[in-house]
């Protein structure tokens, strides 16, 4: 080999709605004839500001906080090249068409689409489905979950009729899930029915969702109008395990507080907010006679008092509704630029980086990494990140279809990330 050469030799990365999507950069050896000869190469990058690139996979993920250009360096058989990387941040505020009704099918780029889980079949049990419009298999994409109002006036109650997640999220790069409150078998349009099965329903198709579709695990953010607004914690809180979840909490028309509006009177109220330990939340409320503006201001007054960041809104004009989210673009530009900039940075979480090898050193794709409820998998050459992970003491789990990975690993991110985290996957 004589020469080495980076393909493509110059890469414009776009950040849109605090999201981007990674870039591959390939090494191609030369020989003295000019024919292409394999490499194996080790890569990095000139400004780790702008994001991370895989060491010997060369595929670069965009930190999605700042713009600006750099080199890739790639290194093989004591000759180098680069290629240059530039990342672009567009400030937009996407709006989106009138919401597809909910159909059956099989789930679709651009489709609302009804989910009835296997174990629920001829059931009244089911969620809803949006993918985004560029959904594409291979691909990774933030989430919004979702779920219902209670049922009064002209609101239904129903997953079916959910509207706030789907007019936040603009329509671009994010899919959205709504998932019920459930009772004897139903989906429930009213009250909080059967409290540790709708735990167990959102923790379960959360799961599968994510796997089945190619969500981030990191990037989940919970949402609500009312009931919902409510549920993000008394469901979304209830317990460590489905707290460790999300990445952030939008809480519109109501909050879980002191309040006859839950099973406790609101009694475990504090410990389950609590649990939001330092993540993004927004909370807002209709300025103009919302019932339910009181408890969004008790909401505010006790995330504050723990400390943790808290964006609100009185939605100006509007009374108990979330239909704002669609006919007032000023107020939905403001949750938009929320929504962006909590995806795009993760604040008040860490990240756990590394790679799944076989016995020679080669990387291992399709292995499943998990920690907690996060769980993701390995890339063409092995590598995985979990990101939007709590901060303080994680297990790393391992797990392959075929291989048998090495053991579990204890690993602390309370005072950042972790990288080189590795497995080892062998017969």
């Amino acid at each position: 080999m004589v020469a080495l050469q980076i393909d493509p030799p110059q890469v414009v990365v776009t950040v849109a709605s605090g999201w981007s999507f990674p870039a591959q950069f390939t090494a191609v050896g030369l020989d003295e004839r000019g024919h292409e000869v394999p490499v194996e190469a080790e890569w990095s990058l000139a400004e780790p500001a702008l994001g991370t690139i895989t060491r010997h996979g060369g595929t670069f993920q965009a930190s999605n906080t700042a713009a600006g250009a750099a080199n890739i360096l790639v290194s093989a058989a004591g000759l180098q090249a680069t290629a240059q990387l530039t990342v672009e941040l567009v400030d937009d505020a996407p709006s989106c068409p009138p919401r597809p009704p909910l159909t059956d099918g099989d789930p679709a780029p651009g489709a609302f689409v009804k989910v009835v889980a296997p174990e629920h079949r001829g059931t009244g049990i089911y969620h809803g489905l949006y993918l985004p419009p560029d959904w594409q298999p291979g691909r990774r994409y933030p989430v919004i979950v979702e779920s219902p109002c209670n049922k009064y006036g002209d609101f239904t109650g129903k997953v079916d009729d959910a509207t706030l997640g789907y007019y936040l999220a603009g329509c671009r790069h994010y899919a959205w899930l709504v998932l019920p409150y459930i009772e004897g078998g139903a989906n429930l349009d009213y009250g909080w029915g059967d409290v540790p099965a709708t735990i167990a329903y959102w923790q379960t198709q959360l799961g599968r969702t994510v796997d089945a579709f190619g969500l981030d695990p990191g990037a989940v953010v919970v949402a609500g109008f009312s009931r919902g607004a409510i549920g993000t914690s008394f469901v979304g809180l209830n317990d460590a395990t489905i707290a460790d979840a999300w990445l952030g909490f939008v809480m519109h028309s109501h909050a879980d507080v002191v309040t006859p509006l839950t099973p406790d009177q609101g009694a475990g109220s504090a410990t389950r907010m609590q649990r939001v330990r330092g993540r993004a939340a927004w909370l807002s409320w209709g300025a103009v006679d919302d019932g339910g503006a009181a408890n969004s201001l008790k909401g505010v007054e006790l995330l504050t008092g723990f400390g943790y960041p808290v964006t609100s809104l009185a939605v100006p004009g509007v009374g108990h509704t979330d239909a704002w989210m669609a006919d007032d673009a000023a107020s939905r530009q403001a949750a938009q630029q929320w929504l962006f900039a909590t995806v795009a940075a993760r604040p008040g979480t860490h990240a756990i980086r590394g790679r799944v090898v076989d016995g020679a050193g080669h990387g291992v794709a399709d292995a499943a990494v998990a920690s907690g409820l996060h769980v993701t998998r390995t890339d063409a050459h092995g590598y995985y990140a979990l990101l939007g992970l709590l901060p303080g003491p994680r297990e790393v789990a391992c797990t392959h279809a075929i291989l048998t990975c090495s053991e579990s690993q204890a690993v602390d991110i309370t005072a950042g990330d972790a990288v080189d985290v590795d497995f080892v996957a062998g017969p």
